[in-house]
């Protein structure tokens, strides 16, 4: 049995889109938002309300894109801190959730956030989440990494994916092969939460909407009653 939630960073301006794209299928998801980002355009503060309007959630994401392991223990404390102040302001409501940018993040930076948050998600993939626990692990990225890597990392992660990874391998594509691994979870009699995690910018870049209404019209058919909000997946027992 499975839980499936989606979680989107970096509050570029494509997150509309994505939100668009999602209220059409029905797909709760959370969004983290810096303030700024030098990489790239972010949403406006209207663009935030509007996502939460439509009962998205909203995540910190620090205020600048900073990646938390470049820079001080102190610069890095105000990062997170601001990040979550400037939503929370916007908001009218606490921010519980928190998302490291680039992936970057060690456990002093863990203990960091801790202050702050109920949880902090990494962009480690292969990895199944544990509910109530505070290091979020998430399971896809919708980007194609490649099937080796998706191998690679739930090996690491100690994951049944790295077995339901090796089944399907030589079947499908890397995108075939998340809806592959879906089934094989859902199979078993154990409750198996998932997690996928991207980018809209990333989406809109490589041409990947096709693919991710080809995979939310799948979970509908498939398993409807496995979709959860974010919160309720990861707070939940």
């Amino acid at each position: 049995m499975i839980k499936i939630a989606f979680s989107w960073d970096d509050g570029s301006v494509e997150d509309l889109k994505l939100m668009d794209l999602s209220m059409n299928y029905n797909i709760p998801g959370i969004f983290f938002i810096p303030a700024t980002n030098k990489e790239r355009e972010v949403m406006s503060v209207e663009g935030i309300k509007t996502l939460s309007n439509n009962n998205f959630e909203i995540g910190a994401h620090t205020y600048s894109h900073a990646y938390l392991t470049d820079i001080s223990v102190e610069k890095a404390d105000d990062e997170i801190i601001s990040g979550k102040e400037y939503l929370e302001q916007i908001l009218g409501k606490e921010v519980p959730h928190f998302c490291f940018p680039g992936g970057k993040y060690n456990m002093e930076l863990v203990e960091t956030s801790k202050k702050y948050f109920k949880s902090a998600r990494t962009a480690d993939t292969g990895a199944l989440v544990r509910p109530q626990s505070f290091l979020i692990k998430p399971t896809f990225h919708f980007y194609d990494r490649g099937r080796l890597s998706l191998i690679y990392n739930s090996l690491k992660n100690r994951s049944p994916v790295l077995r339901l990874s090796m089944t399907s391998l030589k079947k499908c594509d890397y995108f075939g092969l998340i809806k592959e691994i879906i089934i094989g979870l859902s199979d078993t009699p154990d409750f198996h939460n998932i997690i996928v995690w991207g980018h809209s910018w990333e989406i809109e870049e490589y041409s990947l909407w096709e693919k991710l209404k080809d995979l939310f019209q799948f979970i509908n058919t498939f398993c409807p009653a496995s979709i959860n909000s974010y919160s309720d997946l990861i707070l939940k027992k």
